[in-house]
């Protein structure tokens, strides 16, 4: 038995290498299919049925008397779709007739002489497994049917009362496989095995015997693929080079959108310029009028001695003054908080009452979110001209108002008016 250990674990390593091999090759692109990694297609069977040991002596004694039992079970893995390995272990009994030298005979003798003979084996080996059908056929996986040759060498011994017989063996035949669904197979396999011919115990004769036997059994596949990829055909490039048509012309599509988006950006950041603009202007045409009008002198009385009249009270021109803010605040920039400087003055000169109305367009947010930001808005200017700038709070009332822009930049609503 140690040189069936031996053997089997020589067989396994040499199979690995195989695979290691194949490994390298990975998703190499060939006709009509892609092979895989050392992860893909491995598979387990196992199979039971009858089997006859051909000796010297098989035409001797009953048709029935040289029938036994047979199983096997393998592990394998497939490395294309026509070539691949398993390590089977098989054999199980063998019967027959056979000389009195043998020590596996008993019993009485037959009329010729021979004697009933019955022993136990196994024989371990690696089978080479070559895929016929994918190979005439090619490769199809939901195929029902495939035949399957195989041919592997390795170790039969015998096990019966301490008596110990190895011998190096051959073996080969013809898997019959039935598809049945992704993982599941059923498999009908006519093998046979060739041994020295002292492995029945009797020395002379031919030069070769072994058994020849039908196993039906199961196969299970296993592993990250069980079946093999469809490799590069002219359907698959032409596939590939659809999709990578319709990928550029989507992002053909994003491009353009970012562009018209760059545009619509531009075009409300220029009309925002224009009005900041014109503020400006309004503002330095108030801050002009005021120095007018504490430069203007005052009605004085003529020489006869009537009263002087009394100076009328000068009202500046509020016109609507606009402060604008970013997006969701309510916090001044530095360039509209130094506009307020002058409003400031204009008020305190003139002790002409304003009203502070906050805007927020309802294009943008929830209005409840709106509502707050165009009241707090308001609330923040009246409290710089109150607290920084000493503006007389009887002279300010506050508002607030949501707006929809009709047609203008959302920005354009985003503002407090002083009026």
């Amino acid at each position: 038995m140690k040189k069936i250990i031996i053997t089997s674990l020589f067989i396994l390593v040499s199979a690995f290498s195989f695979a290691q091999e194949a490994e390298k090759q990975e998703l190499k692109p060939n006709e009509s299919y892609l092979v895989g990694s050392l992860k893909d297609n491995w598979f387990f069977s196992l199979g039971v049925g009858a089997q006859t040991y051909l000796g010297e002596n098989y035409s001797t004694g009953s048709f029935f008397g040289h029938i036994s039992p047979a199983f096997d079970i393998a592990a394998g893995k497939w490395f294309t779709p026509v070539m691949g390995t398993r390590l089977q272990l098989s054999g199980f009994n063998a019967r027959g007739y056979n000389s009195l030298q043998s020590p596996y005979v008993s019993g009485n003798p037959n009329d010729d002489g021979t004697y009933e003979m019955n022993f136990n084996y196994l024989n371990v080996h690696a089978d080479f497994l070559f895929n016929l059908t994918a190979q005439l056929f090619r490769y199809n996986e939901n195929r029902c049917y495939e035949l399957i040759p195989f041919a592997g060498f390795g170790w039969a011994g015998i096990l019966k009362d301490g008596i110990s017989e190895n011998e190096l063996a051959f073996s080969a035949g013809l898997i019959n496989q039935f598809r049945v669904n992704d993982k599941l197979d059923i498999n009908l396999e006519l093998k046979g095995m060739l041994v020295n011919q002292r492995f029945d115990g009797t020395v002379g004769g031919r030069v070769l015997e072994g058994t020849i036997g039908l196993t039906a059994g199961i196969t299970y596949k296993f592993g990250k693929e069980t079946e093999f990829k469809a490799g590069i055909t002219p359907d698959v490039i032409a596939e590939v080079e659809k999709k990578s048509a319709q990928k550029e012309s989507e992002l053909q599509n994003q491009n353009d959108a970012l562009k018209n988006s760059a545009t619509d950006l531009q075009r409300k950041s220029n009309d925002l310029s224009k009005a900041l603009e014109q503020e400006k202007q309004k503002n330095a045409k108030l801050q002009k009028e005021i120095e007018e009008l504490k430069n203007r002198p005052q009605t004085t009385s003529t020489p006869t001695q009537t009263p002087a009249s009394t100076p009328k009270e000068v009202k500046a021109d509020f016109t609507g003054i606009k402060v604008f803010f970013e997006i969701g605040k309510t916090t001044l920039d530095d360039k509209n908080f130094a506009n307020l400087e002058n409003v400031a003055k204009c008020i305190k000169d003139s002790k002409r009452k304003v009203t502070i109305t906050g805007y927020a367009d309802s294009s943008t947010g929830k209005m409840s979110v709106n509502k707050k930001l165009a009241l707090k808005r308001a609330q923040n200017i009246y409290n710089i001209l109150v607290e920084k700038y000493g503006v007389n709070k009887d002279l300010l009332s506050v508002e607030s108002s949501v707006v929809d822009p009709k047609g203008l930049a959302p920005e354009m609503m985003r503002m407090v008016e002083i009026k």
